[in-house]
């Protein structure tokens, strides 16, 4: 049975810190308030950049997710080398045909 992780992005550790230092960064600098949101906001820009690649990279599928990914490579290989032995044999047929009907032309 698949387990529900329902709020699995708040486990992203490196997107917290790249809200961290936002909100640091806005409580160090000096300036408005209106400032301050925007450093915020492109912190929170950063933490979705960083579940975006925790994505793409796969990190968050668990055990399971990894170890069933590993196998659709492996397969994703296997049937990769099949084609290609099976692409080989077609044209290995082609040219055995291909000189039987010049040598049958020649007769």
């Amino acid at each position: 049975m698949r387990t529900s992780r329902p709020l699995w992005f708040l486990l992203n550790l490196y997107g917290w810190a790249v809200i961290g230092m936002s909100v640091v960064t806005a409580v160090i600098l000096d300036v408005d308030i209106g400032w301050r949101i925007a450093v915020v906001a492109l912190g929170v820009i950063g933490y979705l950049a960083a579940l975006l690649v925790d994505l793409v990279s796969g990190s968050n599928l668990g055990r399971t997710g990894v170890v069933r990914l590993a196998r659709a490579e492996q397969e994703n290989r296997e049937l990769r080398s099949e084609q290609a032995r099976l692409l080989g044999a077609i044209k290995e047929r082609e040219a055995k045909l291909a000189t039987a009907k010049t040598a049958n032309s020649q007769q």
